[in-house]
């Protein structure tokens, strides 16, 4: 799958216009993922939340509350330590799910069904006894790894706008800087996402602005800097 970025590896990764996703590679080049799924342009199979968790396992950015990895392999990886974490440990395969996606913001019970179907495991299955890569497999099969278009960037952008997630958990200072232009040269502070547990993300805003995607129907989903 990642034949996409032509096998180089990106060193920073960000929001770009619109449904798209900005990769920076360290020759000063990057490319731009436009349209397909979330999963894909984020190069996060898991569509797993932006955090701590996801900058200590390899995650290069964050674009809208999503963490973005530099290749898949790293972007499954990443999925599979977290099912290894102790609240997955000893729970059943349906337990686990209600805490992978939660109702209030998916269809659980699809998401069981789906994965039941594809594994043959059963819901009542302990998950210590599962094998985690198979699940791991199935679970992208359901978040959806759809390919769009990636087209290059030969001059990067020197400015972004920093974007917050406009709710009551966002740091004051940093809800201050909603829709404010940095550059990335010449930081008085952490860019966004780069301080420890936050949310925020650069968004890139002198690219082709992007408007649709695979699914027009896509949901953003926004959990808990």
């Amino acid at each position: 799958m990642e034949l996409e970025m032509k096998m180089r590896k990106p060193i920073k990764a960000y929001g770009g216009n619109g449904l798209s996703t900005i990769y920076e590679f360290s020759d000063k080049t990057g490319e731009m993922k436009n349209g397909g799924t979330k999963a894909w342009r984020n190069t996060n199979p898991g569509n797993l939340i932006s955090g701590e968790f996801v900058q200590n396992h390899g995650g290069i950015g964050n674009n809208r509350g999503f963490g973005v990895f530099p290749d898949f392999a790293t972007g499954r990886g990443a999925m599979y330590d977290l099912l290894q974490l102790p609240k997955y440990h000893d729970v059943t395969l349906a337990e686990a799910i209600y805490i992978y996606a939660p109702p209030k913001y998916n269809d659980t019970e699809a998401y069981i069904r789906r994965v039941v179907e594809l594994t043959g495991f059963h819901r009542t299955d302990r998950m210590a006894d599962l094998d985690n890569w198979r699940l791991v497999d199935a679970m992208i099969q359901h978040e959806k790894y759809k390919d769009g278009i990636i087209k290059p960037i030969k001059k990067l952008s020197e400015v972004y706008a920093w974007r917050t997630m406009r709710d009551k958990k966002v740091r004051p200072e940093h809800a201050k800087r909603e829709g404010v232009v940095f550059r990335w040269d010449k930081p008085d502070f952490d860019h966004p996402g780069e301080a420890r547990g936050c949310r925020c993300w650069a968004e890139a805003h002198e690219y082709e602005y992007v408007a649709k995607a695979t699914n027009p129907f896509e949901v953003q989903i926004y959990i808990g800097c």
